[in-house]
């Protein structure tokens, strides 16, 4: 309501775009009704719903008006009628009748200066000085949040209110909370979709509810008798936008249901540009059906645009698609295509960082596991996709990778092929760095002698970095160890393969630190981290980085060891949780002696991190980490350090990067800020969802406030409580007000 009221001081007319089952008709209806008495004529709302031929549209205006006009009379009558009004003209559902509307409209606006226009409408009008906002879905909840949190977001309370209406009595609790979250997240946060759901509740459970939502057009049906129709069933709602498309936008929008998530143009171009479309027409195809709110289009990573079709669009397009004869066709182009994209990164990263690349493949995941799904068909084509992906497992999903690979690789013959010693080097890379033994399917020496068989000489080095990982983690032999990553070094150094050499340099000098010799290792880590900047390679700095660390820990420089760990951090995606428990865990370390308290914390939250991707503290670090562990839980007594670890544990990802991050002694201890005056409820509120990470708008959105009233809180309560930033409001509520949520 606020953005509403704030764009319309600045432009006469204001559309409201979003796709069927958004919301336009009931937020503009609501905005009209308590902003109607602002305006000296009122409100008046032209509904076009009913309206089909364009030549009845200056009537339905008409009519709305309370304007009764004669055959003979002309737009210029309803023009003359309303010349010196001052009123608010809501003109809802334009999408059928655009030319017809923005006619009337643009006559009205021209020849009425104090009428002001909202139109709701799945395109723009297309007119001189119209301010277009597009409705984004319901507010969802999070994976992870709180109770709290998740029941106050607005895709659920609609949920829980729309499902009282036909179960008196329905209430959210933590048992069934679950499921409802799930429903708003797979229903995209789309209020009709939402309503439709709930309106099962008379009979279903939500658990029972969202088992039956793989057929969400065939559930999700009636709405209430006084609804028009296109809003009693979900299937209704978008076969009226669809049959608005031509057929060439028609055949794009049933391809694109190829995709399983988001996607660039250039996967568009591949996938969906074949007779009777082109690639070149793709691009063209794509804004005209987001245009038309049939298509999200969202920033993707490294300053890319993103497509995507909510799923519940998604799943109407995907039934058009099956009744044609394309599909077969367009999924072995889509794993065509992702074979293609995970190869170049591979074979990218055998030289530099590929880190762009990487990031794409993981933005796009849901493509990728749609592709590896269709792959299993065939295990040749299978292996060759999952040996491509070595990298992308190891940095965002070892968990996920280590089972796909011993599945597949387990029952396949042996091979000397290419494509069969990339997948099992990426098998055993992955069995080394969770410590899952009992997944290795050969030795190093074995991997070695099928990569001279392959004819792929430039993997013989994994067998040289598989024997210095077994000789210096399982047999505790360092001097075989620092032999052959010595011969690691040199093979990496003649094929130029830059990422490896950087991890093989950083490997030597954790060798060297376990032997003691702590000025032996600093030259070569320095070396990894010149070779890593070198080859833009942000995860081998990561390596050099968390291995500096450790070094200036075993040096007593607390200070410049936090430091190195901040500084991989800082290169660390949110995503990648084995890295970020690892430099989480190094701080914990630097910080121990002043706040052994706060270590616990960090501690905690790093090892709920190893559990997601089933990765233990491995070694060498663990001959450091675990005795400082110890010595930390050891200093605090028993229940706070108990209460410290489950505290971090629940920490919310937001929370973990700004108490990781912050600086020793940044924050007051908790009775001293309490003491500062105290928060009222209502900064409480504010604290608690700053906590989370939410930026000051979505807060204001979340508490039905104007954005500088929040910033106006947030000043209160960084001055009550003597802080200086955002970051340390976040520890303090994690600290003592048991993690975040949004009551008081």
């Amino acid at each position: 309501m606020g953005e509403l009221r704030r764009l319309l001081a600045h432009t006469r007319l204001l559309t409201i775009l979003g796709p069927g089952g958004a919301g336009k008709t009931r937020l503009a209806t609501e905005f009209a009704r308590v902003q109607g008495r602002r305006f000296a004529d009122g409100q008046i709302t032209v509904e076009l719903v009913e309206v089909r031929d364009p030549e009845l549209v200056p009537d339905a205006f008409a009519r709305a008006a309370g304007i009764r006009l004669q055959a003979e009379d002309t737009v210029g009558t309803l023009v003359h009628r309303l010349m010196s009004s001052e009123m608010l003209l809501v003109v809802d559902n334009c999408e059928h009748l655009t030319d017809a509307a923005a006619t009337v409209v643009a006559r009205l606006l021209a020849a009425c200066p104090r009428l002001l226009v909202i139109a709701t409408s799945r395109e723009r009008l297309n007119l001189d000085g119209e301010v277009v906002w597009r409705l984004s879905p319901l507010a969802l909840p999070q994976t992870g949040d709180t109770f709290a949190v998740a029941s106050a977001t607005e895709a659920v309370r609609l949920f829980v209110d729309r499902a009282r209406n036909v179960r008196p009595g329905f209430d959210i609790r933590p048992d069934n909370l679950p499921a409802i979250v799930a429903i708003c997240r797979r229903l995209d946060g789309m209020p009709l979709a939402i309503e439709l759901a709930a309106a099962r509740a008379s009979a279903l459970s939500p658990a029972e509810i969202i088992e039956r939502l793989d057929d969400r057009l065939r559930l999700l049906t009636g709405g209430p008798r006084d609804a028009d129709a296109r809003h009693r069933t979900l299937r209704a709602a978008i076969d009226w936008s669809y049959q608005l498309l031509d057929p060439a936008e028609r055949t794009l929008l049933q391809r694109l249901s190829i995709f399983a998530g988001p996607v660039r143009a250039d996967a568009v171009e591949q996938v969906c540009g074949q007779a009777p479309l082109a690639p070149a027409d793709m691009t063209d195809g794509l804004q005209k059906l987001a245009d038309k709110s049939m298509l999200q289009i969202e920033p993707g990573v490294d300053g890319g645009t993103r497509y995507r079709l909510l799923e519940t669009i998604r799943d109407y397009a995907a039934g058009k698609l099956a009744a044609t004869n394309d599909e077969a066709r367009l999924r072995e182009l889509h794993l065509a295509f992702y074979t293609r994209l995970a190869e170049e990164a591979y074979e990218a990263r055998m030289h530099r960082g590929a880190m762009a690349e990487h990031r794409r493949l993981w933005d796009e995941m849901a493509d990728v596991r749609a592709a590896l799904d269709l792959a299993r068909r065939d295990l040749d084509t299978e292996v060759r996709l999952l040996g491509s992906l070595k990298k992308l497992w190891w940095m965002f999903a070892p968990h996920e990778g280590l089972r796909r690979l011993f599945d597949a690789l387990s029952v396949t013959t042996v091979k000397p092929t290419r494509r069969y010693v990339r997948a099992l080097w990426s098998l055993q890379a992955l069995v080394g760095q969770s410590g899952h033994q009992e997944m290795s399917l050969c030795t190093p020496q074995e991997l070695a002698e099928l990569a001279r068989k392959s004819g792929e000489e430039s993997l013989v080095v994994a067998g040289y970095l598989g024997i210095a990982y077994t000789s210096e983690r399982m047999h505790r032999d360092l001097d075989t160890a620092r032999e052959y990553l010595e011969k690691a070094v040199a093979e990496l150094r003649r094929f130029g393969n830059l990422p490896d050499l950087a991890l093989a340099l950083a490997s030597i000098g954790g060798v060297e630190l376990q032997r003691g010799n702590i000025d032996a290792a600093r030259p070569w880590v320095q070396q990894a981290l010149d070779v890593a900047v070198e080859a833009q390679d942000d995860y081998g700095a990561v390596g050099a980085q968390y291995t500096f660390g450790w070094l200036e820990v075993l040096c007593g420089d607390t200070e410049a060891a936090r430091r190195r760990f901040i500084a991989a951090l800082d290169l660390v995606a949110e995503s990648d949780a084995l890295s970020v428990a690892q430099q989480v865990e190094g701080i914990a370390v630097t910080g121990l002696a002043a706040d052994p308290r706060r270590a616990v914390m960090l501690f905690g939250a790093a090892s709920r991190l190893r559990e997601e991707v089933d990765t233990p503290i491995q070694l060498p670090w663990s001959i450091w980490l675990e005795p400082a562990l110890a010595k930390a839980r050891a200093v605090l007594p028993e229940r706070i350090a108990e209460k410290a670890w489950e505290s971090g544990r629940a920490m919310s990802p937001a929370q973990l990067l700004a108490l990781a991050r912050e600086a020793q002694g940044g924050a007051r201890s908790g009775k001293t800020a309490i003491s500062a005056g105290g928060l009222s409820k209502r900064e409480l509120q504010v604290a608690r969802l700053v906590g989370t990470g939410m930026t000051s708008r979505a807060i204001a959105e979340r508490l039905f406030l104007s954005e500088r009233t929040v910033e106006s809180h947030l000043e209160h309560i960084l001055t009550k409580l003597g802080f200086s930033s955002r970051a340390q409001v976040a520890r303090w509520v994690a600290e003592h007000h048991g993690g975040a949520n949004g009551d008081a």
